[in-house]
């Protein structure tokens, strides 16, 4: 089963690289299908996430909300009011949800070596050996 929250966790800076990107366009360039030839990347995910979700259930409340986060970008209640909105289209849906997770590049991992307990980033795996 796919942990909404993560996933939309996993879904928001993309988003946001959207809105950032396009600004106030941003529904006009998520909709035009040529624009997703000529992005890659982060904005390019985010724009096809955006695209998929805007065609959800709840794409005019998640559409309204970019549109007031694009206005606004810097306002962290309304970058909240998208993650909030996106969650509940997420859960609202699981095959929507599955079908995000999807979309998302893979998060590659690292190794850390010689280290005295020091952890970056999440979904990592550490193993210390201390006194070898």
């Amino acid at each position: 089963m796919i942990d909404v929250g993560e996933v939309t966790s996993a879904v928001v800076p993309f988003v946001s690289a959207a809105v950032g990107a396009y600004g106030t366009a941003v529904v006009q360039r998520v909709a035009d299908q040529a624009s997703d030839a000529t992005v890659d990347g982060t904005i390019g995910v985010g724009r096809r996430v955006l695209a998929r979700l805007f065609r959800s259930g709840r794409g005019a409340q998640i559409e309204g909300a970019v549109v007031d986060l694009a206005g606004s970008p810097a306002d962290e209640d309304l970058a909240e009011i998208v993650r909030a909105q996106v969650r509940a289209a997420l859960a609202q849906d699981p095959e929507l949800a599955a079908e995000i997770a999807r979309l998302l590049p893979a998060r590659p991992g690292f190794t850390i070596t010689k280290s005295n307990g020091v952890q970056v980033g999440e979904n990592n795996t550490q193993t210390n050996h201390f006194g070898a």
